[in-house]
């Protein structure tokens, strides 16, 4: 599974609440009677989310841990404070602290070419290969854009040497260091050093290095323990308006995303980020690590948080830095099909908070940690999650009347539908293959053996195909034809996944 993660960042930098004129009883406390518990209870009705976890940690100490909900629509399981979540890309948080831990006990820098420490690292553009840092990977700044190659590492029978060797023949967007460009696979390219770094898979370090030492039974790097455990949750999303389980992931964690956590192992690892890396009077990690992956490495530009107003964000080792209200706040989200999750530190208020959900059609990882950071600021915040759902009821409203105005009668496709039958090449991710079985027409692919879409009319030009898998979307394809031939088309998933669409040329 490749965290690739999905509403994936977008949710975090695309984020835009309305604020409505009803605001928080003056005087009335969110931590009084109960009010972050009603809060958090009516969100999750509203949302229709089946199950939470929400720690806030403040001044060292545990505020709130607390499971709410179910971590199955089916079978009703009660969520609790050691129920394991996929955590998706708050995994990068783990990554960016280990990279640093190991700058400050000298066993790399992180000015340290990628190529030094993964000979095998080999792109088409040889300019990026020559020049590619383990900081640029680490804080987005290698040229990619964001999510470009995430159709290669989603739910694929790829393992990442092969799949880092595809991803490496496309041709960056941008001039390295130039821009902020979101990319799932530095991270994986980043895990991949481990390797010859320390002679032992990202993982297995990880856990040895920090996850032992902190004490975080719950929190899992291991596919065989986050298949065989049995306190886990199920992924939920909604289908017209519908909560659907949906099918079992392949459970893959490596350095950019896949770690399952509970919420309790998070408020660990909240308490001791924010006591300088000291866990039981021991300091684990350096406090000279965490000061330099909260150092600013790039910029990803202005951004909306709850209150509308535009702050400035930029990315770190593995976190992004919010600056907000003249405090900052490390923070990063996690999405990925069936679950959305959120952890951000504000070290000037000594404050953390971890929110973990199991479905995919929500805002409220963003409501509630805007929520409770301004309670303790004393802002005078409405209800963020009451104001995002009117909002999106009437984008809703409008969006549907639109359609509705938009409408247009379908073509007829330009050419006889068995003419796309045959075996299809992309150079930068292998065979795809349509063949007819019955009267649909069906897609497959080399290296998504799970994954197949089925293809429908659009218009004369495109087809639309409806993917077996909910996550990868029901998108449009265009076709390229010659006197009644044809000759490529190009596909496409849900933005979700990746946004770029992928060249394939019909083989003769």
């Amino acid at each position: 599974m490749k965290e690739l993660m999905k509403l994936k960042f977008f949710v975090c930098v695309a984020f835009c609440f309305l604020i409505a004129n009803k605001s928080m009883a003056q005087g009335t406390s969110f931590f009084e009677n109960d009010s972050i518990d009603k809060y958090i209870q009516q969100a999750i009705e509203n949302w229709q989310i089946p199950g939470a976890a929400v720690c806030i940690v403040k001044d060292g100490k545990i505020l709130l841990q607390k499971g709410y909900g179910v971590r199955d629509w089916k079978t009703k399981n009660k969520v609790d404070e050691q129920t394991i979540f996929p955590i998706a890309s708050v995994t990068k948080t783990f990554t960016g602290t280990l990279f640093a831990t190991m700058e400050a006990e000298g066993k790399i820098s992180l000015n340290d070419l990628v190529k030094m420490w993964l000979p095998s690292f080999s792109m088409k553009d040889k300019i990026y290969e020559t020049q590619i840092t383990l900081t640029d990977v680490l804080s987005h700044r290698s040229g990619w854009k964001t999510f470009q190659g995430d159709f290669i590492n989603t739910e694929t029978n790829l393992d990442y040497s092969s799949m880092i060797n595809l991803f490496c023949k496309q041709t960056p967007a941008y001039p390295i260091r130039t821009r902020f460009g979101y990319s799932n696979f530095g991270f994986m390219i980043a895990g991949e050093c481990v390797k010859s770094i320390i002679g032992l898979n990202w993982n297995v370090y990880l856990n040895s290095r920090l996850l032992v030492p902190l004490k975080m039974k719950r929190t899992f790097v291991f596919e065989e323990e986050i298949i065989n455990d049995t306190n886990k949750v199920s992924g939920h999303t909604l289908i017209n308006d519908s909560l659907v389980v949906l099918p079992t992931h392949k459970v893959q964690p490596f350095s950019d995303g896949g770690m399952y956590a509970s919420i309790k192992d998070l408020g660990i690892w909240m308490k001791v980020l924010l006591n300088k890396g000291s866990f039981e009077n021991k300091n684990i990690i350096p406090e000279s690590a965490i000061e330099k992956m909260w150092q600013s490495n790039t910029i990803i530009g202005k951004s909306k948080a709850a209150d509308r107003e535009l702050y400035l964000k930029t990315y770190g080792l593995g976190w992004e830095i919010f600056q907000y209200n003249n405090v900052e706040i490390m923070q990063h989200n996690g999405a990925y099909a069936g679950a959305l999750t959120s952890l951000a530190l504000v070290p000037k208020l000594k404050l953390g908070i971890a929110i973990l959900t199991n479905q995919d059609n929500h805002l409220l990882h963003e409501t509630l940690k805007w929520q409770i950071i301004d309670e303790y600021l004393q802002k005078n915040a409405p209800n963020y999650t009451l104001s995002y759902i009117e909002r999106q009821k009437k984008r809703n409203a409008e969006n549907k009347t639109q359609r509705k105005e938009n409408k247009e009668e379908i073509e007829n496709f330009s050419i006889n539908m068995d003419f796309i039958i045959g075996t299809y090449y992309c150079d930068y991710y292998g065979k795809a293959f349509i063949k007819k079985q019955g009267n649909e027409y069906v897609l497959s692919l080399e290296h998504h053996p799970q994954l197949q879409g089925k293809f429908s009319i659009f218009k004369k030009d495109k087809l639309t195909c409806t993917y077996n898998q909910p996550m990868f979307g029901t998108v449009q394809f265009p076709f390229v034809f010659d006197n009644n031939r044809v000759k490529s088309f190009k596909l496409f998933v849900d933005g979700f996944v990746e946004s770029d669409g992928y060249e394939f040329k019909k083989l003769k």
